[in-house]
């Protein structure tokens, strides 16, 4: 890591600056949170892996669970619609059936949406970087410089001079 006060080159684990003195703490914190380490992209990787493999958990899981309700509308349609066994009772069963699977594929989705948004919104608020207009921060005044107490103090000290000799 550079100094962004002398640019002498430092070891984003010193405190301080070793030419310059310059509290370097959160500039490296800074640095670290805009260029992750090794570690963080360890666990980006490990991330997308388990992101990956819950997809695919998750695709056959609701694959088993499509067949198994198509199975069950299925008996109900033959147990009880056609063969004239409360048909009506029947047909709400089904209504009940798909209408909840809809339900819960609408949670599902909502839910998986809100990821999307929270992930691409804290993406953007790293990626973007408030720019600062440097001319508005700096004004051009003349500072008139503070004079020293020793400039004029100096001047009144008497010098008193050593009468004893070395012997």
């Amino acid at each position: 890591m550079f100094c962004p006060n002398c640019g002498a080159n430092n070891s984003t684990e010193q405190k301080f600056c070793r030419s310059c003195g310059l509290n370097l703490e959160q500039t490296s914190i800074s640095l670290l949170e805009q260029l992750p380490n090794a570690q963080a992209a360890n666990l980006t990787a490990r991330e997308r892996r388990l992101e990956k493999f819950g997809a695919i958990a998750f695709g056959g899981f609701g694959i088993v669970i499509g067949i198994s309700v198509l199975g069950i509308i299925y008996a109900i349609l033959t147990g009880m619609i056609l063969s004239g066994k409360q048909p009506w009772f029947g047909v709400l069963l089904i209504l009940f059936i798909v209408f909840g699977l809809l339900t819960v594929s609408y949670i599902i989705f909502s839910e998986d949406l809100k990821d999307r948004k929270n992930k691409l919104k804290s993406n953007a608020s790293h990626a973007e970087l408030p720019s600062a207009d440097t001319g508005k921060l700096l004004q051009e005044s003349f500072v008139e410089p503070v004079p020293s107490v020793t400039e004029v103090s100096t001047e009144l000290l008497t010098v008193k001079k050593n009468t004893r000799s070395l012997e």
